[in-house]
């Protein structure tokens, strides 16, 4: 079963993507409303190649493309080939960034390796609520004939709602910091007791059971991060007598409605760990009092940053919206918001993925920065925006000294706890960090009594692959490709194909065909680290 491009979840148009996602096999997927992050949550694994090609072109493709590798795609669907191809059947400017950046994830070997890692996770999940895109859109939405889809046209509230669930995304993503979303039934079913943090980004609407499972996370030491409107419907789309984890939060309302659209900018002064930040803020509900909770900032009379603790854990509640973070990152306001994001998270023990800087000594702040685990190994990427000021000279910490390779330059770094590199604008620096070298690389033909192997046209000859270990060490996770050359030398693409190795090895068939030309062939195959290539000759008869 198959889906060709992702609508965004609306109130009228019964898209649940965590149940389609757990009987669909492969989608071609749309990035809006945030999917790039939502199929990978859903259910890790899924078969995805995301709709591209449109006017995209350059860096801006390339990004896009990149970015969704990270996330889970195991390649590209084009949408429509008149934009790649000229009319004599030439490439276009998109033809060529798309051969040129689908063939190294391709030919190198990388859609391969990253196949099956585990995604690194900062201990964060945010809440993805679908009973909040209704309960939002029932505050102010109008039903107009042409607009029933994701509502944000004729709902102002509902397309704050989601400008502001995607701000934290931003914010989250520009910190450093990877997370994975989830949605009521997951959370439902007791997904939420593996992370540390829960983010619930204006979820005016909880069910029963969230709101039992989201007390008991905070109960057993979880970090819930809140706002102005949680909680104010339950999962039908009533309105309670009071938010439905106001106790949990430590705060008071005295008018239980949602807020105005338009509301007065208040700036903050906020202690955090890294000094003291000044923030201007979307201010939001004025009838929200602390109770037991200890404000952290205020405007006049008005609470702005609530902490609570219960049990062994704690609550923090933002009376205020993020949704302004898209408009922060282009100023000098960004980095407050940061530094508050950050001092938020800390005490829960979560950490960026990885420690980067800047040759000036700065964080990144438009870049993304990926983490992988597949067996021994470890991936990194850092990919900055196509427009983003991150580019140049970085440095990266590793907690202890690994082997490192660069991936796209297929070179061995070295056993480093520091790794310097360059980040170009649309594209990543990735890098392998080994506990021990590969070992030596080999290609085999399963051999009959003859010596050297001779095939008959028409007949399937196979092979075995091979990657060494170093003594003490299991082989690193790794695929290769495959290249065939005929006797003339001529590289034959129908024969090409890229391999995964499990415990270093692999097995694979070439079936000849009836008119392939008698004579030496050869059979290469290359691993991705260091462009260690290994070959095996056959003979060819009529």
């Amino acid at each position: 079963a198959s889906l060709s491009g992702t609508q965004v979840p609306g109130p009228s148009n019964a898209g649940n993507w965590y149940l389609l996602d757990q009987v669909v096999d492969y989608l071609q997927p749309y990035s809006d409303d945030d999917q790039d992050d939502l199929h990978r949550s859903m259910r890790p694994g899924l078969l995805l190649t995301g709709f591209t090609g449109y006017e995209r072109r350059g860096k801006v493709l390339r990004h896009e493309l990149w970015t969704r590798l990270l996330h889970g795609h195991g390649g590209a669907s084009l949408f429509w080939h008149y934009t790649a191809l000229n009319p004599d059947l030439t490439l276009t400017e998109q033809g060529r960034d798309l051969a040129e950046t689908i063939g190294e994830f391709r030919n190198e070997g990388l859609a391969l390796l990253l196949r099956g890692a585990e995604r690194e996770n900062s201990g964060i999940a945010v809440h993805y609520s679908l009973l909040s895109v209704r309960g939002q859109w029932i505050t102010d939405g109008r039903i107009h004939p042409h607009e029933v889809s994701n509502g944000d046209a004729t709902s102002a509230h509902l397309k704050r709602f989601h400008e502001n669930r995607h701000a934290w995304v931003q914010a989250l993503t520009d910190a450093g910091y990877q997370f994975d979303f989830l949605t009521t039934e997951q959370i439902e079913k007791g997904k939420l007791a593996g992370y540390k943090v829960l983010i619930l980004p204006d979820s005016i609407a909880l069910a029963d059971q969230e709101v039992a499972v989201m007390r008991r996370f905070v109960g057993d030491g979880g970090l819930l991060v809140a706002d102005v409107e949680t909680g104010l419907m339950d999962g039908h789309g009533r309105w309670q007598a009071a938010g439905r984890l106001d106790d949990l939060l430590g705060v008071q309302r005295s008018d239980v409605r949602s807020t105005r659209d338009e509301l007065p900018k208040v700036r903050l002064r906020i202690a955090t760990e890294r000094g003291v930040a000044r923030d201007e803020v979307m201010s939001a509900s004025s009838s929200l009092k602390a109770t037991t909770g200890r404000p952290g900032a205020t405007g006049g009379e008005v609470p702005f940053l609530i902490e609570n603790r219960t049990g062994s854990g704690r609550s923090v509640t933002l009376n205020f919206w993020m949704a302004d973070y898209s408009q922060l990152r282009q100023s000098q306001g960004q980095g407050a918001r940061l530094a508050l994001v950050h001092d938020m998270l800390a005490p829960a023990g979560v950490r960026p993925v990885a420690a980067v800087r800047k040759s000036d000594g700065g964080a990144l702040h438009c870049s993304e920065i990926v983490g992988f685990r597949k067996g021994s190994a470890e991936f990194l990427a850092i990919l900055p925006e196509p427009k983003c000021t991150d580019v140049g000279k970085v440095t990266v910490e590793l907690p202890a000294a690994r082997h490192v390779y660069d991936l796209r330059a297929h070179r061995a770094l070295g056993q480093l706890s520091r790794v310097s590199g360059t980040l170009v604008a649309g594209e990543p620096m990735l890098y392998a960090l080994l506990a021990a070298p590969p070992g030596q690389l080999r290609v085999d033909a399963a051999r009959g009594p003859e010596r050297p192997l001779r095939a008959r046209a028409g007949e399937t000859v196979k092979f075995t692959v091979q990657l060494g270990s170093q003594a003490g060490h299991d082989a690193p996770p790794s695929a290769v490709h495959v290249e065939v050359r005929n006797p003339a030398g001529r590289l034959l693409d129908y024969y090409t194909q890229n391999l995964l190795l499990i415990n270093g090895a692999a097995e694979f068939a070439l079936p000849l065909a009836l008119d392939d030309e008698p004579g030496q062939w050869r059979v290469t195959v290359r691993e991705p680290y260091t462009h260690q290539t290994a070959g095996a000759d056959f003979l060819v008869e009529r």
